[in-house]
């Protein structure tokens, strides 16, 4: 080949990487975002998938949570071992910021996997497994997670479309909330383990307020000691979401959790067998144990459901809010035969933003459920006798109508200009009526204006 005729191709060469090139790491850019934002889901999968395992049996006395937590090195031998979970079949999406998938595994895994560590560390307390297959309902163990791109954690714009080879994801189109056009994909992220938080902590106080007999709670019993309170907070991790998080135009978003009165009562049981074993651990006082079968007696619901709430961190927030986001509308109209009763929150020093908000709400919440006790107990059942006359007669009654009013009706929060907020709590009258008169028919009772 001449030289001129060599230069040519040299040339042509060149201009063919040149164009190739980047296209070529764009598509290599995109494909490393994915797998990144893909580790990051498979390891947040794996940490909801222990706190999962963590409330299964061992033994009749024995939970993995008290296997695990003997020692750091224990915890995280089993979550070395959780490496072996395999991803759900069809769970995984990736819309170009935002990686989810679904990790499943089997008991009989769990087991194994319990062997091995306590082989690898024999000095702690060596637990039978032989019948766990038994002891647990469960026979697969799933557990959700969800990752972000390096970009969109660090508030920057996303690596572009989604690449559409390898991998198994299904390409989704990507959704961002109304409202949340600002916010960051960890923010969403964040804003959403938040309002988990905050639904567990309104299920643990729903939970310390249920009756086990007429005159004791289930705050008499974890307020014994500190470990016990841990004990069951830790259990809450089994609670279900029963519905997809909900984000609001106003930059909060809201999650629904609830568990059930038997899973209540099965997680206390497991609590008081834990604290009373002599060999689970040492309290410094003796402690005094309840019947909660007598649960079901006393609390009229059989399902304790919560909603949390939670807003994103400021700094996963680009910019000022999203303009046309406004607050929440009024509340809706009362029907009739229903008590209600208005409460007033304002939020906590050194708050701004959603997190005032939220902390206002809350404390409105309170007030309100309070006044509508006061309220209910002044409502006339049968002549002069009052609902505060069968509480006083009965404490079951007593006790059903305090754990029923737990559960009452809350209104979309009313902002003032002042930032305090108010809400209002309703309950209906027949099922206070079905309480004190199960068996006779409902009274004509009116409605009852917010005070």
């Amino acid at each position: 080949m001449k030289p001129n005729h060599r230069w040519i191709a040299w040339s042509v060469g060149a201009l063919l990487c040149a164009a190739i090139t980047p296209a070529w790491s764009q598509q290599f850019h995109s494909g490393q975002e994915k797998l990144l934002a893909k580790n990051a889901a498979l390891r947040d999968g794996q940490r909801n998938l222990l706190e999962q395992i963590k409330g299964l049996r061992i033994d009749g006395n024995s939970t993995v949570r008290d296997f695990v937590t003997q020692s750091d090195q224990i915890n995280t031998a089993m979550m070395h071992e959780l490496r072996g979970a395999t991803i759900v079949p069809g769970s995984e999406t990736w819309d170009g910021e935002l990686y989810r998938l679904e990790v499943q595994v089997t008991l009989e895994q769990v087991r194994a996997a319990i062997e091995q560590v306590q082989r690898t560390y024999p000095s702690g307390r060596t637990y039978v497994t032989e019948n766990m297959i038994t002891l647990n309902r469960e026979v697969v163990i799933k557990a959700q997670g969800q990752g972000s791109t390096r970009a969109a954690a660090m508030g920057g714009q996303p690596a572009g479309a989604p690449p559409v080879y390898g991998g198994v994801a299904a390409i989704v189109p990507r959704q961002v909330p109304p409202g949340w056009e600002n916010v960051t994909v960890q923010g969403r992220l964040l804003a959403e383990r938040a309002a988990k938080a905050d639904a567990m902590r309104k299920l643990a106080e729903r939970i310390r307020g249920v009756h086990i007999s007429a005159n004791t709670t289930v705050r008499d019993f974890v307020t014994q000691a500190d470990v016990i309170n841990a004990q069951l907070e830790a259990r809450l991790v089994g609670a279900r979401q029963v519905s997809p998080t909900r984000f609001l135009p106003d930059q909060t978003c809201e999650v629904d959790l609830e568990v059930s009165i038997q899973d209540v009562t099965r997680w206390l049981t497991e609590v008081q067998d834990w604290a009373v074993h002599p060999g689970a651990h040492h309290l410094d006082h003796p402690i005094r144990t309840y019947q909660f079968e007598r649960i079901m007696d006393f609390s009229p619901e059989r399902v304790l459901r919560e909603t949390g709430a939670g807003a994103p961190r400021g700094d996963t927030i680009r910019g000022a809010p999203a303009a046309g986001s406004s607050f929440a509308p009024p509340p809706a109209p009362m029907p009739v035969a229903v008590v209600s009763a208005k409460g007033t929150g304002v939020p906590r020093t050194g708050e701004d933003g959603a997190a005032a908000r939220l902390s206002a709400e809350r404390a409105a919440e309170v007030e309100a459920r309070r006044n509508l006790l006061e309220k209910v107990q002044g409502v006339l059942i049968e002549g002069q006798t009052t609902v505060r006359d069968f509480m006083t007669q009965n404490d079951q009654i007593r006790a059903s109508v305090q754990s029923m009013l737990q559960g009452s009706d809350i209104s979309e929060p009313k902002y003032l200009s002042d930032g305090s907020v108010e809400v209002i709590a309703s309950v209906p009258m027949d099922r206070i009526y079905g309480i004190v008169r199960p068996a006779g028919p409902p009274p004509v009772v009116r409605a009852q204006p917010a005070q």
